[in-house]
C-alpha cells in the first residue's frame, strides 16, 4: 500500500506540476536571499577578524598637542604599551580631493597592499583601495599631490580606517572625496616641510595594551604623565575600525528571523493546497480507511511531497546563496563602501543546516497541524464528501444584488485563503517599506542636507583660538595653558562658536554629537539659543536618530575628560547635516572651564584666510552636497532588489491562492457554463469579487507595514549617525496602493486562462 501511495505523491506532482515549480522557485528564492545575506555578513565579520589580528589593529590611539618627548615614550614601554606615531598631513590633489598621508606603519596598522606593494622608494605612494576604485587608478599611474608627483606602488587597506570617514563625527564615507594614502619617511618629511597640508600636521599614536594596562588605566598614566593630551580613543570607541563588520551584524540576524517568517508563509501556502488536495480526494481517503489503512500512514503521505519540496529548494537554495552569484553578490555594497580586503568565503556550519534543515522543518510543522486536523474526519463523513457550512454563509444580506451577495458568500466560503492572501501581501510589503524606507531615508539626507547647509566653509581649528600651533620637537612639556598666546582676533567676516565632541549611547552604539555653542543671532542656524546650562537645542537629525521631543531629558558623555553632561531638550532646530547639540555661546564657555573670549570654531559665507598650521579640519558646502549624493547612489541597487523581490512575491502568492480558489471551484464553474454564463460574467463571479479583498487588504496593510518596518528600521541603521526622516510623500502611498492593484490585474489575467479551460463536461464527471 505505501508504494500506491508513493506513486500517488509523483502523480500528484507532475499534474501540478507548474504550481509546486512555483512554490520551489519561491522557496529557492528566499533561501537564495537570506543564505547569501547571512553568509556575506558572517565572512565580513570573520575577515575583518583576521585581517585585524593579521595587521596588528591598535587597541586604540591617542592624539596631543605636540608630539612626545623619548623620555615620555620610554614611560609608556615601561608600562608594557607599545606605541608607533601615526602623525597624519592632510593634502589636497589635482583633482580637489583630500588624501591624508602617513608614513607606512611597522608595529600597529599595518598596511595590507594588495595588488602592489608598500612604497620603498621616493616618489612611490600606496593609495587606499576605496579611494582608488572610486578615481579609477591603478599600480602604475601617477598622482599630484601638493605640488608633487607620485608613482602608485600598490594599492591597499590599513585596519584603522576600515570605514574611510574622514572626521569621526562624519555620517557619510566618501571615498570620491577623501582617502588616505602612505608614503616612505624621507617623503613624508619633505611634504611636512613643504607645507603641502591643508592643516596642521595631527600628531596621533597608536597603541597596544599588550595585556597589561587598561584603557582606563592608561588613560589616567596619560593625563598624568604627558599632560599633552587632546583626544583619547580607545579602539571599540572608534567607528571607522571594523566598521563593516559592526554594518553587516543587522544582517546577520535579521535575515536568519527573516528566512524563518519567509519560510513560514510558504509552507502555509502549501498548507492550503495540500488541504485542497484533501478536500478533492475525500472519497478516497474515506475508502482507504474503510479498507485499514491507518491515519499516521495517510499523514505521513500528504507531508512528505511539502517536506520533500522544501528540502529540495532549501539545498537549491543554499548552493545559490554559497556561489558566486549570492555570497559576492551581497557582499558588493560592503565593498562598494567599506575599505576592506577581499575576504573568503566563510563556510559555517551552522548556516548549512539551516539552509538546508530549516524549511522542511518549518513545513512539515505548519502542514502537521493543517493536515492532521482535516484527517480526523470519519470514513463516512469522507467517503460522502461532507463538506463543513462556513460560518455566515447562509447569512441574510437583505436586498442586495445577485452579483454582490454571490461574491460575499464566495468570500465567506473562501476566507482561509482570504487570509493567506493578506498574511502573503503583508510580507511583500514589508519588504517593499524596507526598500522604500532606504530610497526616503537617503534622499532626504541628500535634500535636506544641503538645504539646511546654510554656510559655505567651517572652520575647526585644532588648538584654541587664542592658542598658536607649537612647533614639535623633543623636551616640551607643560600643559597647553603655559603656550605663548596669539593675538585674540576673530577672522574677519567670520561667526564664531565653540564646539566639543561628545557621545549618545544608542542601540549598543556610540554616536557623536558635538555641542555647539553659538550666538542667538547666528546668521547660519535657525537657533534662538538662551543664557543657561542645562538648556539645549537639538538639530532635527539628532531628534530623528535619538526620538526625542522637546522637554525630554539628554546625557552627553565626555569620554575625554570622564564627565557626563545633562541637559534638557529646549526644541529642535531644522538642521540635518549633522548631530549638533546647540547651546548660547557665553553659557557653553562657562560650563566647559574656557574663558569668555574662547572658539574653536568659525562659519563663514566665503573662504577665510587662515594659516592651514591652526587648522584641525576643513569642512565646506560644497563638499556636503557632494557627500549627500553618496547615499543614494549606494543604496539604489539594493533599494531596486528589494522592491522587484517584493513585487515578485506578491504576484506568486497571489496567482497561487486565486488559483486554489478557482479550482475549488471547478465544478460551479462548469455548471454555469452548461448554463450559458459566459467567461466575462464568470470573472466577474469569482475573480472581480476578489477586487474588494485585494484592495482592503493594501489598504490596511499599506500603512500596518509602514508603521511596522518605521519602528524596526532604527535598529537596521542604529551605527549609521544620520537623521531617521522617514516620511512618504503622499504619492507614495498612492503609488503603491495603485501598484498592488495593477498586480493582481496581471495575476487575474493568467488566472483566466484557467476558467477557460473548465470544461462543462467538469461538472458530469462528479455527478453520482
Amino acid at each position: 500500500m505505501q508504494m500506491i501511495l508513493k506513486k500517488r505523491i509523483l502523480r500528484d506532482f507532475k499534474e501540478n506540476l507548474p504550481r509546486y515549480l512555483a512554490l520551489g522557485l519561491m522557496v529557492i528564492l528566499g533561501m537564495y536571499i537570506v543564505i547569501s545575506l547571512v553568509a556575506a555578513a558572517d565572512t565580513i565579520i570573520k575577515g575583518s577578524a583576521k585581517a585585524a589580528k593579521a595587521q596588528s589593529v591598535e587597541d586604540g590611539q591617542f592624539s596631543l598637542f605636540v608630539p612626545m618627548s623619548s623620555a615620555e615614550q620610554k614611560k609608556l614601554i615601561d608600562a608594557g604599551i607599545t606605541v608607533e606615531e601615526h602623525f597624519y598631513l592632510d593634502c589636497k590633489t589635482d583633482d580637489d580631493s583630500v588624501l591624508r598621508i602617513s608614513a607606512v606603519r611597522q608595529k600597529i596598522d599595518r598596511v595590507h597592499a594588495d595588488p602592489g606593494r608598500l612604497p620603498e622608494r621616493d616618489g612611490e605612494i600606496l593609495l587606499e583601495k576605496r579611494y582608488s576604485e572610486d578615481h579609477r587608478i591603478f599600480v602604475g599611474d601617477e598622482i599630484g599631490i601638493g605640488g608633487r608627483l607620485f608613482t602608485v606602488c600598490g594599492i591597499g587597506t590599513s585596519p584603522d580606517y576600515d570605514a574611510p570617514y574622514r572626521n569621526l563625527s562624519d555620517s557619510i564615507v566618501d571615498s570620491r572625496q577623501f582617502g588616505t594614502a602612505f608614503v616612505n619617511e624621507a617623503d613624508y618629511q619633505r611634504m611636512k616641510e613643504a607645507g603641502s597640508s591643508i592643516q596642521a600636521e595631527q600628531y596621533v599614536y597608536g597603541y597596544l595594551l599588550n595585556g597589561g594596562l587598561t584603557d582606563k588605566e592608561l588613560k589616567k598614566l596619560l593625563q598624568e604623565e604627558i599632560p599633552k593630551l587632546t583626544q583619547f580613543l580607545p579602539a571599540k570607541n572608534n567607528i571607522r575600525i571594523k566598521g563593516a563588520a559592526d554594518d553587516v551584524v543587522i544582517n546577520k540576524t535579521t535575515g536568519l528571523f527573516a528566512g524563518v517568517l519567509l519560510i513560514g508563509l510558504f509552507a502555509y501556502v502549501i498548507s492550503v493546497f495540500v488541504v485542497h488536495t484533501i478536500e478533492r480526494e475525500s472519497e478516497v481517503i474515506g475508502t482507504l480507511y474503510a479498507l485499514g489503512i491507518k491515519r499516521k500512514e495517510l499523514l505521513v503521505h500528504y507531508l512528505l511531497l511539502p517536506v520533500l519540496l522544501t528540502l529540495v529548494s532549501g539545498i537549491v537554495g543554499t548552493i545559490l546563496g554559497y556561489s558566486k552569484f549570492g555570497v559576492k553578490v551581497q557582499m558588493g555594497d560592503t565593498y562598494q563602501y567599506f575599505s576592506i580586503p577581499d575576504f573568503p568565503v566563510a563556510y559555517e556550519p551552522y548556516l548549512i543546516f539551516y539552509g538546508i534543515l530549516m524549511p522542511p522543518a518549518v513545513a512539515a510543522l505548519t502542514n502537521l497541524l493543517v493536515i492532521y486536523r482535516k484527517l480526523q474526519r470519519p470514513a463516512l463523513a469522507l467517503m460522502r464528501r461532507e463538506q463543513k457550512i462556513a460560518r455566515g454563509r447562509n447569512r441574510d444580506l437583505g436586498q442586495m444584488g445577485f452579483v454582490h451577495a454571490f461574491q460575499i458568500r464566495h468570500f465567506l466560503r473562501e476566507k482561509r485563503t482570504a487570509v493567506t492572501v493578506f498574511l502573503g501581501m503583508f510580507l511583500a510589503l514589508l519588504v517593499c517599506m524596507l526598500g522604500l524606507n532606504c530610497y526616503v531615508l537617503c534622499e532626504h539626507v541628500r535634500t535636506d542636507s544641503v538645504a539646511d547647509t546654510r554656510y559655505e566653509y567651517m572652520y575647526t581649528y585644532t588648538l584654541s583660538a587664542a592658542s598658536p600651533p607649537v612647533p614639535s620637537g623633543e623636551g616640551i612639556t607643560g600643559s597647553p595653558d603655559e603656550y605663548p598666546l596669539w593675538e585674540e582676533i576673530l577672522p574677519e567676516d567670520g561667526e564664531e562658536a565653540c564646539g566639543m565632541n561628545l557621545k549618545k549611547e544608542t542601540m549598543g552604539y556610540n554616536i557623536d554629537v558635538t555641542l555647539l555653542g553659538i550666538h542667538p543671532d547666528n546668521p547660519y542656524f535657525d537657533a534662538p539659543v538662551e543664557e543657561g546650562q542645562s538648556k539645549i537645542l537639538i538639530s532635527s537629525a539628532m531628534a530623528g536618530k535619538f526620538r526625542l521631543k522637546p522637554g525630554d531629558d539628554l546625557v552627553l558623555d565626555d569620554e575625554e575628560k570622564d564627565r557626563r553632561y545633562a541637559f534638557t531638550v529646549d526644541g529642535i532646530v531644522p538642521y540635518s547635516a549633522r548631530m549638533f547639540a546647540f547651546m548660547e555661546i557665553g553659557s557653553m564657555r562657562e560650563l566647559i572651564g574656557e574663558k569668555e573670549n574662547y572658539y574653536n570654531i568659525v562659519f563663514a559665507d566665503h573662504a577665510l584666510d587662515i594659516e592651514p598650521g591652526r587648522l584641525y579640519a576643513v569642512s565646506a558646502k560644497a563638499e556636503v552636497e557632494k557627500s549627500a549624493a553618496v547615499f543614494v547612489e549606494k543604496m539604489r541597487p539594493m533599494v531596486r532588489m528589494l522592491m522587484s523581490v517584493s513585487a515578485l512575491l506578491f504576484l506568486v502568492v497571489m496567482y497561487l491562492m486565486l488559483k486554489v480558489m478557482i479550482d475549488r471551484c471547478t465544478v460551479p464553474i462548469s455548471m454555469m457554463k452548461i448554463f450559458g454564463y459566459r467567461n466575462k460574467e464568470i470573472r466577474e463571479l469569482y475573480l472581480n469579487g476578489n477586487l474588494a479583498v485585494v484592495a482592503v487588504s493594501a489598504a490596511l496593510g499599506i500603512p500596518l507595514s509602514k508603521v511596522f518596518m518605521d519602528a524596526i528600521y532604527p535598529y537596521l541603521v542604529s551605527n549609521v549617525a544620520v537623521g531617521l526622516n522617514l516620511t512618504f510623500r503622499w504619492w507614495m502611498y498612492a503609488g503603491l496602493f495603485a501598484a498592488i492593484l495593477g498586480l493582481y490585474f496581471i495575476s487575474t489575467l493568467f488566472l483566466m486562462r484557467r476558467v477557460k479551460r473548465i470544461l462543462p463536461a467538469e461538472a458530469l464527471k462528479n455527478r453520482e
